[in-house]
Order: C-alpha cells, then structure tokens, then sequence
C-alpha cells in the first residue's frame, strides 16, 4: 500500500523513512552517515505509531537539512490524540538531505602543523606527514560531514637570488592551497596551471599507495633554466589515518661559471623550507562532534 493521503499509514513505511534517514544521519556507510547517535528507531509491526516518533524523525531531517543549508519543506510535529495524515512533502525531504549530505552550511577554524627544513635546496627536500583519527568510520564522519584537509607550501629567509627567488615565486604565489573534501580535491588560489590537478582525489577516492594528486612547476621567473623546479604531493589512506607526501625538486641543472657571473646564479637555495597541512571541521550547530581528536603528525622533514 502505498504512502498517500486516504490509505492506511503502516509501520513500513515510517520504518522505510526511518532507515533512509538514519544512513545520512547515522552511522551510514561510505560517504553517507554523519555518524550521530541520536537515529530513529524502528517501530513494531502492528503497534500504533505515535505523535512523538513522527515528531523525532521530522526533527532528524530538520537537523540534517540546516547543517547542509538544504531547503525543505515545513512539516508541522503532529499533537497526540490528533489524526495523522500523509505528510506530502516528506519523501522530497527525505531525497533532499540525502542528495546534499556533503554539503556543509560552515566549518570551524583551520588548525595546522608543518614540516620545516632548512636543509639547502640542490636535489630534492621531502617532507612526509598525515592526519590521525580515532578510527576510520571517524574519519568518514569527519568528511561526510563537510570536514576538509588542506596542504600548502612556503619558503622564507632565503638569500635573494634567480633561483631562490624562483622558488619563492612556486612556493609562496603560484601553488597555492590543495583541498581534499569528501569527494573532490583540488587547487585553489596562486597563480599558474598545476602540471596535475587532481579533482577527483576526495577521501573517498583515495587508495591504500601513495598517488601523486598536485604537481606544479615554476612558471614564473626572469631565468628560464628554473621553471623545470617543480613541487608535487602525494596522498594514500589506511584505517584511520590519512598520510601526505611532499617532494620539492631542483630539477635544474646547475649553471655554468659564466651563467653564474652574469645572472647571479647560485645553485642552492637556502631559508627555510615548508609544508603546511592542516584540517577545518565541519560546523556543530547541527550535529554533534562524531569524528573526535584529529591528530596531525610530521614524521619526514628533508
């Protein structure tokens, strides 16, 4: 039987309600569940179902709907005694929350860590590191709930040279901010084309190995032999942990006697040298926090 205005209301169906709202607010699977604990239960067959039980599972859709900044239709709490007909407007409800459950209506402060070196810059400077949750359905809650991670670069204190300057350039203007949320990626703000730009490197969709997701060469510079000088990040997830991997690559050759008399040339870089990586939680006025500490770790740094 169907659930429309005139026929009978049936314990399936406000059960069919209660499980597919429960996966967005739930604990869920992939990328749905927010992780909550504060789900809707499932009514007996052949019981009556009560005014508070609707009122509960219009509640969840509301709290769902305002954390995401979704537009629902108003659906007034029925009163006990009173007689319950078909809400309309409640499986469009339902398909709504379901369809925008990654949107996120805001997030808290950005909290960082970084990798720093001040090793010089000829070969290769690598600088490793991750996020550590509780576990990994806390990880999925973070992401499924409009949490993001992020990974930038910086150098500073380095003696002005082509080179140097060079690097300053890639670091500090051109490669801007790498975004993982929890199904796309990406770069945003600097300057340039990336070599690679991985839009589709959303936590869900990373992998269990090390996968090159942002690559940038020097663009900009007054000596063309640098803009080969690139930097790359690599990401991979397991269990509860996603690990970062940062390479910054001299891949210019060292200059000659005579390029390095007139340009002033120095084929090492010094300053210090970073990673940033950091992490925005999603916003609580809606839900609770179901994702826990969020740890942030340098285990690599030159």
């Amino acid at each position: 039987m169907a659930y429309t205005s005139g026929d009978t209301i049936l314990d399936n169906h406000y059960n069919d309600f209660a499980t597919s709202v429960n996966a967005v607010w739930g604990t869920g699977s992939g990328d749905s569940g927010y992780g909550q604990g504060t789900t809707v239960s499932a009514v007996t067959t052949s019981t009556t179902i009560t005014a508070t039980q609707w009122t509960t599972l219009l509640a969840r859709i509301t709290s769902a709907a305002n954390h995401q900044s979704s537009s629902i239709t108003a659906i007034s709490n029925p009163s006990a005694g009173g007689t319950i007909s078909a809400f309309t407007a409640l499986s469009t409800n339902i398909a709504t929350i379901t369809t925008n459950r990654l949107n996120v209506y805001g997030r808290g402060s950005l909290l960082t860590d970084e990798a720093s070196t001040t090793t010089g810059l000829t070969g290769t400077i690598t600088q490793t590191g991750n996020w550590t949750f509780g576990s990994e359905n806390q990880v999925r809650y973070f992401f499924n709930a409009g949490g993001r991670i992020s990974v930038s670069w910086n150098i500073a204190g380095y003696t002005a040279n082509l080179k140097a300057n060079g690097w300053a350039t890639l670091l500090n203007s051109e490669a801007g901010t790498y975004y993982v949320y929890a199904q796309t990626s990406g770069k945003s703000g600097g300057s340039g084309t990336p070599a690679t730009n991985n839009t589709n490197a959303g936590y869900h969709d990373l992998t269990g190995a090390y996968a090159t997701v942002f690559k940038q060469l020097n663009a900009v510079g007054s000596y063309a032999a640098y803009t080969s000088n690139y930097v790359e990040l690599q990401m991979y997830k397991s269990g509860g942990v996603v690990y970062w991997r940062t390479y910054m690559v001299d891949a210019a050759a060292d200059q000659t006697s005579y390029d390095k008399s007139i340009y002033n040339v120095i084929d090492s870089v010094d300053g210090t040298k970073k990673t940033i990586f950091g992490y925005e939680a999603p916003g609580t006025s809606y839900i609770s926090d179901s994702w826990g500490t969020i740890t942030l770790n340098v285990t690599g740094n030159g």
